[in-house]
């Protein structure tokens, strides 16, 4: 602090002295109000010009001061004696342009308390100094910490797999809560994009279902159109024999209208399943009641039930009703009744309601006839898949009935289930939405 003074101090000495080359002692007094203050002009070579104390003083080139000043710009010495009064002075020196400007104040008491006042500002700013860098330090560092745990997230991130990475490693600070907000919006992202990814697949995957069933019906239908229509052009071909007796024609034409009755029946449910598999949308639901339907399906069929000498039990509660299309819950019923009339080969056909949820009503539909092999179950439910072709086939079976009942509990929002009863014969439990 001092040093710093005298060098303002030699500073404006050295400015006047430049611009007239000529200083007194009155000219020093009126630029400076310290009278302790000594000033000396020493030119380069030590050479004394000026000194506001002494007129003739010996060469200075040897004082420590001067020196440091030529080779620094600025120098000074705490305390040195002076051999012209006999003192010790606190010497600043201050180098300009051919000469060195030095001023000084006599070592005294009150030059050592200014001294200590420097030397105890100095180790409060030394403290402060350390306080302030150890501060930095471990803000730093925590800063650092932060810094390289999202590094760390970065790197997983960029691998695809963050399962491993810990939030608590994070500092609790602003950077941590920064940290934590960027990683879970990463996290949200990536389940949104996972989400994304996997409802795409599975879009894709029933999309190329429905192609694939379309191709497998598409197959199955022409394979099945096959039989019925050159049974009807063998009909038509024979009849146009006329040594054909009435009775033969007769036969002839009952063949032929029954393969275009089973024509008929065969696109009716391939146009049925088609709508509930791909124009869902299309379908009408109102308020239906299964007692009703049921009812009618038993006036349809009482003619082949009493041919076949089967009966229909039916065991339902009143005003059973559900949300639903009409036509496809009649389909559901009364495919399941013409399947026990046509293959089961028993005596009676039971239909009841055995429970009800809050969502749910569930149906069991049975008979007591024989029933089929296990290994068939399974595969009861697919689209013209039967246990005795031939049989189905005489009997005016499309190959799509129970196709049509496990669909339209599917859209019903039901599930259906077939197995042997351990009595006898063949049980369809399914259950439909309200």
């Amino acid at each position: 602090m001092l040093d710093a003074r005298l060098q303002v101090y030699n500073d404006i000495i050295l400015k006047k002295y430049q611009e007239d080359r000529n200083l007194s002692d009155p000219m020093i007094s009126q630029i400076l109000r310290d009278d302790d203050l000594r000033v000396t002009i020493i030119d380069h070579s030590g050479n004394v010009l000026y000194d506001s104390y002494d007129k003739n003083l010996e060469n200075h080139s040897d004082r420590p001061e001067f020196q440091k000043a030529l080779k620094d710009g600025k120098g000074h010495t705490i305390r040195r004696f002076s051999e012209t009064d006999k003192r010790y002075y606190f010497y600043s020196a201050t180098s300009g342009v051919g000469v060195v400007v030095r001023t000084a104040l006599p070592y005294n008491l009150e030059l050592r308390n200014i001294l200590r006042g420097d030397m105890e500002y100095i180790w409060i700013v030394l403290a402060i100094t350390v306080i302030i860098n150890i501060i930095l330090y471990f803000a730093i560092n925590r800063i650092s910490l932060g810094v390289s745990n999202l590094r760390e997230f970065a790197r997983q991130a960029k691998a695809g797999d963050i399962r491993d990475f810990d939030t608590s490693t994070l500092p609790n600070d602003e950077l941590g809560d920064v940290s934590t907000v960027i990683i879970n919006m990463y996290k949200e992202l990536k389940e949104v994009a996972e989400q994304r990814d996997k409802s795409l697949e599975e879009a894709l995957y029933e999309e190329k279902e429905k192609t694939r069933i379309k191709h497998q019906l598409t197959s199955n239908i022409n394979h099945e159109l096959k039989t019925p229509v050159q049974a009807i052009r063998g009909c038509f071909e024979t009849l146009l024999d006329n040594n054909l007796n009435e009775e033969m024609r007769r036969r002839l034409l009952e063949t032929g209208y029954n393969n275009t009755m089973r024509l008929s029946n065969l696109l009716q449910d391939v146009t049925l399943i088609t709508r509930i598999t791909d124009e869902k949308e299309t379908l009408e639901v109102s308020d239906v009641n299964i007692g009703d339907v049921v009812g009618e399906i038993c006036k349809d069929v009482d003619a082949y039930s009493i041919e076949k000498k089967m009966r229909i039990n039916v065991s339902l509660p009143e005003n059973v009703v559900i949300r639903g299309n009409r036509q496809l819950i009649d389909a559901i019923f009364r495919n399941l009744v013409n399947n026990a009339i046509a293959y089961s080969g028993g005596r009676d056909i039971f239909i009841s309601m055995t429970k009800e949820t809050d969502d749910c009503y569930w149906f069991d539909v049975y008979d007591n006839g024989t029933g089929v092999e296990e290994k068939h179950l399974s595969r009861i439910f697919e689209r013209f898949y039967r246990i005795d072709s031939g049989r189905s086939r005489k009997s005016g079976g499309t190959g799509l009935g129970l196709s049509i009942v496990r669909n339209s509990v599917l859209f019903h929002g039901g599930e259906i289930k077939a197995s042997n009863k351990k009595s006898a014969g063949l049980e369809f439990v399914f259950s439909l939405h309200k």
